[in-house]
């Protein structure tokens, strides 16, 4: 035989009824319908934590780019010194050379190469020159591809900036100058 399925909800001597069972809990409160009526929790306070980690970041990496900034330009002023643009003509013995003209007590440098109107330097002294400043290949790239309808053209590196025309009648005109002129 099988025993009778166990009434729902329990009831009974060993089961109390369920108001009696919680009797202990708290009604939520009601409004006028009869429909419990539950707190509104007060709005969270927003945190400002990621302002204030946003501006210290800001901060701290605009800090660090003036430092890299000065450091850098004290660097490149120390590659590029006064002596560097002298130093490279002499090297190449175009101290004399018709087109190579040290100017600005030796921190700016123009290479006039010949054209079909006008005497000038040869390639050889130019390219020995842009060498001896470390100037890089792509340099000597962009000096061969110019063409007369490009106008001036600009380019630097470590320290030094280059600007320079090309027409068949007055050949390449290469103005460098070191970065702190």
């Amino acid at each position: 035989m099988t025993s009778p399925p166990p009434e729902f909800p329990p009831t009974g001597p060993d089961k109390p009824d369920f108001p009696e069972q919680y009797s202990n809990v708290q009604q939520a409160p009601t409004d006028t319908w009869g429909q419990p009526v539950f707190p509104v929790p007060a709005p969270l306070r927003k945190s400002r934590k990621h302002l204030y980690f946003g501006f210290g970041g800001l901060a701290i990496g605009m800090a660090a780019g003036l430092l890299l900034g000065v450091v850098g330009g004290a660097v490149g002023g120390a590659v590029a010194g006064p002596s560097a643009i002298p130093t490279a003509v002499e090297k190449c013995a175009a101290v004399d050379a018709t087109g190579v003209d040290v100017m600005d007590a030796g921190k700016s440098l123009n290479l006039s190469t010949a054209g079909t109107e006008n005497d000038g330097a040869n390639m050889l002294t130019v390219v020995c020159v842009l060498t001896a400043l470390e100037a890089p290949d792509s340099l000597s790239t962009k000096l061969d591809s110019t063409r007369a309808l490009d106008g001036t053209q600009r380019s630097e590196w470590a320290g030094f900036t280059a600007s320079w025309t090309y027409h068949p009648d007055n050949g390449l005109n290469i103005i460098l100058e070191t970065a702190n002129q």
